[in-house]
């Protein structure tokens, strides 16, 4: 018989919402937190921690005290976390395009396009936006990708400055290489 096996944990997080745990515990552990380290970082009363974490303490204490602070807080910091993670993810997102990779100039650009588009693209589908799913999306769209597609790198090959008398074709294969992953041959 498991130990946890009758653990809900939306009980939990009800549970703990209603003895006061997201309008008084967290919001006064961030104050303080925040304010501590704030205070020791500084070193406004030199190297005495006792009083750094009395006046931190008094200032969390302060804070849940006034609830119409606490409630602008409990509404505020969601949507602050949404949006760190939010661009956390579009970091991530690009650092698999520009990482460690030989990638430069116009493929770490369209890298960085891409990964927003997708992330927001995930975003909105969460958020149940208005956004094609993918399975939504019909031979016609992709069949219009590609043309897209074909279109940008033609005018790409044609408006960008050529690099020490290559050719065309060396662009080309310079170009595939890079799509592999990896380096032409020549």
């Amino acid at each position: 018989m498991a130990v946890f096996e009758n653990i809900d944990f939306n009980f939990v997080v009800d549970s703990f919402a209603d003895i006061g745990g997201f309008d008084v515990v967290l919001p006064f552990l961030l104050v303080f937190a925040v304010t501590f380290a704030v205070l020791t970082k500084i070193k406004l009363f030199g190297d005495k921690k006792k009083i750094d974490v009395l006046v931190s303490l008094i200032l969390a204490a302060f804070l849940i005290s006034a609830t119409d602070i606490v409630e602008l807080l409990v509404a505020f910091l969601p949507r602050v976390s949404m949006i760190i993670l939010v661009l956390l993810m579009l970091i991530l997102a690009v650092g698999v395009f520009s990482g460690g990779s030989e990638w430069g100039g116009g493929w770490l650009l369209m890298g960085a396009i891409v990964a927003i588009i997708a992330v927001l693209w995930a975003l909105g589908a969460a958020a149940e936006w208005d956004v094609p799913l993918l399975e939504d999306i019909t031979e016609q769209d992709i069949g219009t990708l590609i043309v897209i597609g074909v279109f940008v790198l033609v005018i790409w090959l044609i408006v960008r400055e050529p690099k020490s008398g290559g050719s065309f074709l060396d662009s080309l294969e310079k170009l595939v290489g890079g799509l592999k992953g990896g380096k032409s041959g020549r």
